[in-house]
């Protein structure tokens, strides 16, 4: 607890990130990793050969975007780094630790942006005003990315900004949350097509709940958003007992896709 509140302390963090969870989320994130580094390491290991394969035929150098970089657990960055002549990380914040790992190559450069364009809509949309605003997927400075790759992040794009729905408009109609966290799945598959000229993805996309080995329940991850078959399909064991339950395993299924572009064509 003391390490994840230096961190929490410590991390630059810009207000609106962190007033809306996303700060304690990634400490959170860091310490679900140091408890469970075994069970979660076939899933990094899945996590680091697909993208390996994603880029291992793509001509070298140009620019790279690494979207939903984290905390650098599931990313190779060296191998970027080596591959092509700028990497751009992307997230809501940059932890000490990765600055650290950006500043050692050089050519790794960090970009602090909310990639779904909402929450600073929502931040200043009055208490109960509807409809709930459009969201708009921010620019990006520079040339178009020859490679960019989506990080387990598409399931996890409307969670905080369904959080500040629910606190500052309660009773919005289930109808109207679910297209909103609809739009921002789309709104990102076309913004990755428009970005990067080779784009991959890779997203958790069921939950499962696991007692005695058998499956219980099963949850879907992507808010009734339906994808062409993913390249890649692998378990992560995100929660085994008794980290989120006492009687349960968590696992999540995750897909991949190494063009993502055909994703966006197909919504």
């Amino acid at each position: 607890m003391l390490l994840e509140a230096l961190e929490y302390l410590t991390t630059p963090c810009p207000p609106l990130a962190r007033r809306h969870g996303y700060l304690a989320e990634m400490v959170a994130l860091g310490a679900r990793y140091r408890r469970q580094r075994t069970a979660w390491a076939p899933h990094v290991a899945s996590c680091h050969r697909f993208i390996a394969d994603a880029v291992c035929d793509l001509p070298r150098g140009g620019r790279a975007l690494v979207v939903g970089s984290g905390r650098l657990i599931e990313v190779p960055l060296p191998l970027l780094a080596e591959r092509f002549d700028e990497v751009v990380l992307v997230d809501m914040l940059h932890t000490w630790p990765v600055r650290r790992a950006a500043r050692r190559l050089g050519h790794v450069r960090l970009l602090t942006i909310d990639v779904t364009g909402a929450l600073a809509a929502l931040d200043r949309l009055p208490a109960g005003n509807l409809p709930l605003p459009a969201p708009v997927p921010p620019d990006l400075p520079g040339e178009r990315f020859a490679f960019a790759v989506s990080c387990n992040l598409l399931s996890q794009l409307p969670v905080m900004p369904l959080a500040v729905i629910d606190r500052t408009h309660p009773g919005t109609p289930d109808a109207a949350r679910t297209a909103f966290a609809q739009a921002l799945l789309h709104g990102h598959l076309a913004w990755l097509a428009r970005v990067a000229r080779w784009p991959a993805l890779y997203s958790d996309i069921a939950s499962l709940w696991v007692r005695d080995g058998q499956v219980v329940g099963r949850e879907d991850s992507l808010w009734g958003l339906r994808l062409s078959e993913p390249d890649r399909r692998w378990t992560w064991d995100i929660a085994p007992t008794p980290e989120e339950d006492t009687h349960h395993d968590l696992r999540h299924t995750v897909g991949a896709w190494l063009d993502a572009s055909a994703l966006a064509d197909a919504t």
